[in-house]
């Protein structure tokens, strides 16, 4: 809904104190923001309208357009854009404070996406121009909308459906243009201070704007910082323990939420003992287990602190041409923790899964012989270190894990308006943007120090040391990770070692645009042609240098190599406004794209906007969309995974039939074990350690996209500020882009007649020659799916005198009826309609009551009841249902005099706590028992703040 406020908003500057908000809410005490009518009273006959460069009213677009005021973000108090938008029924944050937490790149980040489509597929822009990505280029590609000031935006657009004709490449879903104020005058403070109900998660905003008229323009400047203390996964009851599904009842399926927790233990594991020799004992009471609490540690939501500044210059040159220029820079850091970091001493020192030995005797080694863990080894047959089941160890004296990130992103953008005469403008736009990121962790380990480390001998006082003389001149340090107070002081700062990265992607872009009226018309009784054309350059360049440690991958943390890469594009594109009949519009638009990376592109949409009478307005596209791939799809460096594969080797044996048998037979170590053995049979460990590095790769293609959307508008002319609307969404995307699953690499490796077979799969596989094992699966971006989503959007809005005052109704729906993805060469099918993040059914429902200087505003967010996974066959109905989740915020605004305005608001009014998914459920996100994109995981949160102008 849209609330017009009577004063604008605005921003401060990070210098401020934190008590300046606080006195400054004390003096104005109670709540604020004298709100009136909804802003599409403010109507403009011709403007430019997201998704044509053609201006014209908002009601001639042929495809939905909603559009969100500055007022409906201060509705819900929101500091940041990204948790607004994330609310809209047909929008869902992509990363989140929630999401991103746990992964060290992109820690931090707030993207946003339609359709679920991902941030890749939609196309956020600042003031009708593209925005800078925020990320990591070699995690992804995404617009971080913690760089886009709260305060200095006027107004969202949204504007659903392929708009790849009007902005080119990553507009499949449909586009998100942020108009940002541009004409201040006077000076606006801001502050607002915020607390979750459990007397945490505090956040601060200040905010100071300063603009001036001259003749003929118009100048401003804002700054402003905020800062959100976030959450630990420990300080909420739902997720303060860490919970696994498990199966109590042995009848295959998970039935019960229990704590089981890690085995890498604080003062180590050594087999089926601890590091002081008694038996290591885990239960499902995090009381009592030996096993350790991942959630003592993990960030749930990461804290962020933002800085920002913001500038902007308009001014009339003449009676025919404009110019325009705005500059901002932002700076957020982030601090997302960790669990300290595991460490197994045989397979992450020794590699002892890829064909290593460790050399160690219980018998003769100083951490075992006469020990008591050493002689219980010994008394159970263990000669070898090589020969015990696991060596674990929580790295605690390290301290915590933590991916400290700081994005840094600036941005200039200009504009030039030119009347070419009463008809025609030209229009020329430039934007360049870069977003530097650096990152520090800390808690790691070095892998290859250590090996040193553990290689000891007597130094004649009684004690020990390293055997290697060179590594005791560098300080080497022996220590005993088998051992409760193994590691000392000394050693920590030995084999410590702090990592991180440093990147920047940039991008540059200009548009030359020549749009408006053709002295042309169908028929008398309709208006000209309208038209747009024009020319589009941009260039888009990004780079990557991890520290040597983790490049090198000598650390524990996941091993990343470096990125670095560039590609242009040139576009030519056209619009065409045709009023074919007095109540018959028709829209066409087509766009030819050069890219330096995938060559020539094209697409083009269709559409229709007709007036049928006063009341009933029909609007619908189709059209065609592309995403070319971006430079994290082409040159992204790789980054280490460990996740599960499926080895199509494992259980062949000598008689298997096929070409995968045959494949597989014909590499000496699996067949020497088959020979052995009687088949290829994989243990647990060699299960799980099959390790690789996922990257871009310039083979991939673009994405194309068929889309279609169908509306029904309804403004009856009997009921004044009535309007309601339907509309229908089919989007169909051919060669979705995405890293190629690694178990379909062997699969497709394997398939292959054994004639044409490549044991190494193109360098992509590498196996134990010892045991066949595969050690390293290596997968890159490819065009790898085919992605379907169909659904229906429903918004109505209705404003009414009741009393002395004015209510005014709003309503926002999306009703999901399909979500597919199949893969292109499996051909298997994953329906997702239904799924956490994948609800049939998502509304708003909100009411604004303005009454002399006082206004009351409610929102209800409804989220359907889901699955965890629709084809479940691994949990129980009861853990694999996911139930319905209604949230209800609330703001009091009262205008205290003609300059000072205060609010105080609440959200989540009935502290609805999430549902608990557990470490087994598909959608479930690190550190939080639950998903924060889907659900609230505050509680209820308190705000309150006040503007005063002068």
């Amino acid at each position: 809904m849209v609330i017009q406020a009577q004063h604008p908003s605005a921003s401060l500057n990070s210098l401020f104190k934190r008590s300046l908000i606080t006195a400054g809410i004390l003096v104005a005490s109670t709540a604020v923001a004298a709100e009136t009518k909804p802003a599409e009273e403010a109507k403009i006959e011709k403007i430019a309208v997201t998704g044509s460069h053609i201006p014209k009213g908002n009601f001639d677009s042929p495809s939905p357009i909603k559009v969100m005021a500055s007022e409906d973000i201060q509705g819900v108090g929101a500091v940041n854009i990204g948790d607004f938008l994330g609310k809209i029924p047909a929008v869902v944050g992509d990363s989140t404070s929630a999401s991103s937490n746990i992964s060290e790149q992109s820690s931090g980040l707030n993207t946003i996406a339609l359709r679920n489509l991902g941030s890749s597929r939609t196309l956020v822009l600042v003031d009708g121009i593209r925005y800078v990505s925020g990320m990591s280029v070699g995690a992804g590609y995404g617009v971080d909308l913690n760089t886009i000031p709260t305060s200095l935006i006027d107004r969202v657009e949204i504007l659903t459906g392929g708009q790849s004709a009007a902005y080119g490449s990553d507009a499949v879903a449909g586009v998100i243009n942020i108009i940002l104020k541009k004409d201040f005058e006077g000076v606006l403070f801001k502050a607002r201070a915020g607390q979750s109900g459990e007397a945490d998660r505090k956040t601060h905003d200040l905010e100071l704007t300063f603009g001036q008229n001259f003749k003929g323009g118009n100048s401003w400047f804002s700054v402003g910082y905020s800062d959100d203390e976030g959450l630990m996964a420990k300080d909420r009851d739902y997720s303060r323990v860490h919970k696994d599904a498990v199966d109590t009842n042995k009848d295959g399926l998970l039935d019960t939420p229990q704590f089981v927790g890690s085995s890498h233990i604080f003062g180590a594991r050594v087999g089926k003992y601890k590091g002081d020799g008694s038996l290591y004992t885990p239960t499902n009471d995090v009381n009592t287990s030996d096993a350790f609490n991942f959630h003592d540690y993990r960030s749930m939501l990461t804290p962020l602190n933002r800085m920002f500044a913001a500038a902007g210059l308009g001014m009339d040159l003449n009676a025919e041409s404009r110019v325009r220029f705005s500059a901002n820079y932002a700076r957020v850091d982030s601090r997302a923790r960790f669990e300290p970091i595991p460490l197994d001493t045989r397979n992450d020192i020794f590699l002892l899964s890829r064909g290593g030995s460790t050399g160690i005797s219980i018998a003769n080694h100083p951490w075992f012989a006469g020990t008591k863990l050493g002689n219980a080894l010994l008394a159970d047959g263990i000669k070898s270190l090589d020969n015990v089941s696991v060596t674990f160890r929580r790295l605690g004296e390290f301290g915590d894990r933590g991916a400290e990130n700081t994005r840094s992103t600036f941005r200039v953008a200009a504009d030039y308006e030119y009347d070419l005469n009463d008809a025609m403008t030209l229009n020329l736009t430039s934007t360049y943007g870069v977003t530097d990121q650096n990152q520090v962790n800390h808690g790691d380990i070095n892998l290859a120090r250590a090996r040193q480390a553990l290689d000891v001998q007597s130094n004649g006082s009684g004690g020990f040391q390293c055997a290697d003389p060179l590594a005791r001149i560098s300080g080497c340090v022996p220590f005993n990770p088998f051992k409760i107070d193994g590691i000392s002081a000394e050693a920590v700062k030995y084999l410590a070692a702090t990592t991180g990265l440093t990147g920047s992607v940039e991008q540059f872009d200009i548009n030359a645009i020549v749009a408006g009226d053709l002295d042309f018309a169908i028929s008398s009784d309709v208006n000209n042609l309208a038209f747009a054309t024009g020319l589009e350059y941009r260039e888009e360049k990004g780079k990557e240098t991890p520290d040597p440690l983790r490049e090198a991958g000598i650390v524990r943390g996941n091993k990343i190599t470096r990125t670095a890469g560039q590609f242009d594009v040139v576009d030519v594109f056209g619009e065409l406004h045709v009023p074919l009949l007095e109540q018959l519009n028709l829209d066409v638009a087509v766009r030819f794209g050069d890219y330096s990376s995938v060559g020539k592109t094209s697409n083009w949409t269709v559409g229709i906007d007709a007036p049928l009478n006063e009341s009933w307005r029909l609007r619908g596209a189709v059209a065609t969309a592309v995403r070319a791939p971006n430079v994290s799809d082409l040159f992204a460096g790789g980054t280490a995974t460990s996740a599960f594969v499926t080895d199509p080797c494992n259980g062949i044996n000598a008689t298997t039939a096929g070409n995968i048998a045959q494949n597989c037979r014909s590499i000496a170590a699996i067949a020497q074990r088959i020979s052995t053995d009687g088949a290829f049979t994989l243990t647990q460990v060699e299960r799980q350690n099959t390790q690789g590095l996922l990257s871009g790769s310039t083979n991939v293609r673009e994405e194309q996209a068929d889309t279609l959307t169908a509306g029904l508008v309804f403004t009856p002319a009997t009921i004044d500020d009535l309007q309601l609307s339907v509309d229908y969404y089919d989007i169909h995307i051919d060669d979705a882009i995405d890293k190629t699953d690694r178990t379909v690499i062997l699969n497709r490796c394997y398939s292959v007649a054994q004639s044409a077979f490549d044991p190494n799969c193109g360098g992509l596989v590498r196996r134990d020659g010892r045991t066949g094992a595969a050690l390293d699966v290596n997968a890159a971006s490819g065009n790898e799916n085919i992605i379907e989503t169909q659904g229906i959007d429903f918004e109505s809005s209705y404003e009414i005198i009741v009393g002395e005052g004015e209510l005014y109704l709003a309503a926002a729906a999306n009703f999901l009826h399909k979500y597919e993805i199949t893969g292109i060469s499996s051909g298997d099918i994953q329906q997702l309609d239904g799924e956490v993040l994948f609800p049939k059914v998502r509304f708003n429902l909100s009411a604004s009551y303005t009454l002399a200087d006082w206004n009351l505003y409610w929102q209800l967010r409804y989220w359907d009841n889901t699955k965890d996974r629709n084809n479940n066959k691994i949990m129980t109905d009861e853990l694999n249902n996911v139930p319905s989740r209604i949230y209800n915020d609330l703001r009091l605004s009262y205008q205290l005099s003609s300059q000072v305005n205060s609010h105080i608001g609440v959200n989540n009014l009935f502290d609805v706590m999430p549902p608990l998914l557990t470490a087994n459920h598909k959608y479930q996100q690190a550190g939080t028992l639950t998903n924060g994109t889907a659900f609230d995981l505050t509680g209820r949160a308190f705000y309150a703040g006040v503007h005063v102008t002068f």
